[in-house]
């Protein structure tokens, strides 16, 4: 479902509990004004009744109308908000104010102007790796006077929340040859620009920090800065380094560590897993694609 437009079909109306206390006045006001014929009674009554029936027109006009539609989230780790955003566009040429969205006990006030858009962003906690689904969206207002309470069906957004393993320094970086990649980060980053070896075209996938920024105001086209590749600067992976006894997340929370170390050392790198490998390559995209794998990844295909 990717776009929810609230009809009157969509919305739901009635009395808050003040809207009820509301209604008991307006009864007690009616028996005086019968009982006794009095027109002071009579007119207050006419007056509360009216300021009742606008109050209720109000509420149900400052949620009609509105369009709401998901967009992608990012990634997150386990422990971190997954934020979904959530667009509301308000298409008529009157304001909407107080309007609550509600999902999953989570609120976020918003307010409108005539012909705005905005995007709300709703903010769900992180318990467990994988696909999070955001849970059903509804929205809710009691403007102006707080006496009516009108929500909306449920809108179920289509998009979901990756969740990566939470990362865990629980072993060394692995080592690589004679020396420990992790102790040469300082290194690496240092004598990055001894190996240095030209410029190439932009590619999806390449690091935003090799894009060379002075010769897209030049040129107008992206370029991005090459490092000759060094056979140290590989290192593997694997799920069989660790020991037999630890556990599967615990495995997989180590190897996501391991993933963002040799990301942020610049390292070509592959991930084993069993039954399956990503092989060695650097860059954003091995980088999401190997923390991916550790997300989705199924723990009874555990040798």
């Amino acid at each position: 479902m990717s776009d929810f437009v609230i009809g009157r079909r969509e919305l739901y109306i009635l009395p808050t509990r003040i809207g009820w206390y509301y209604a008991l006045i307006l009864i007690a006001l009616l028996a005086i004004a019968v009982k006794f014929d009095n027109q002071p009674a009579f007119m207050m009554l006419f007056v509360l009744a009216s300021i009742g029936m606008v109050a209720m027109l109000y509420t149900h006009n400052n949620v009609i109308g509105l369009n709401l539609n998901s967009k992608p989230s990012r990634s997150v780790f386990v422990g971190e908000n997954a934020i979904f955003p959530i667009n509301v566009e308000n298409k008529s040429r009157s304001q909407r104010r107080a309007v609550w969205l509600v999902c999953d006990g989570y609120h976020q006030l918003i307010n409108l102007r005539a012909q705005e858009q905005q995007e709300a962003s709703l903010k769900l906690p992180t318990i467990k790796r994988g696909y999070l689904n955001c849970a059903s969206v509804i929205i809710t207002s009691r403007f102006p006077i707080g006496i009516f309470f009108c929500w909306t069906k449920r809108f179920n957004p289509e998009h979901r929340c990756l969740v990566y393993p939470q990362p865990l320094k629980l072993h060394p970086f692995p080592e690589q040859g004679e020396a420990s990649s992790a102790k040469s980060l300082s290194h690496r980053s240092i004598s990055n620009a001894e190996d240095y070896s030209g410029m190439k075209p932009y590619q999806p996938g390449d690091r935003l920090r090799d894009v060379h920024w002075p010769s897209l105001a030049k040129t107008q086209k992206l370029v991005t800065i090459e490092h000759q590749d060094r056979t140290g600067d590989s290192v593997s992976l694997s799920w069989f380094s660790l020991p037999p006894n630890m556990g599967v997340e615990d495995k997989l929370s180590q190897l996501c560590q391991w993933v963002i170390e040799a990301d942020a050392a610049d390292l070509r790198y592959q991930l084993e897993l069993p039954n399956h490998t990503e092989q060695f390559a650097s860059g954003d995209a091995h980088y999401h694609k190997c923390l991916s794998t550790l997300a989705l990844w199924e723990s009874h295909e555990a040798a």
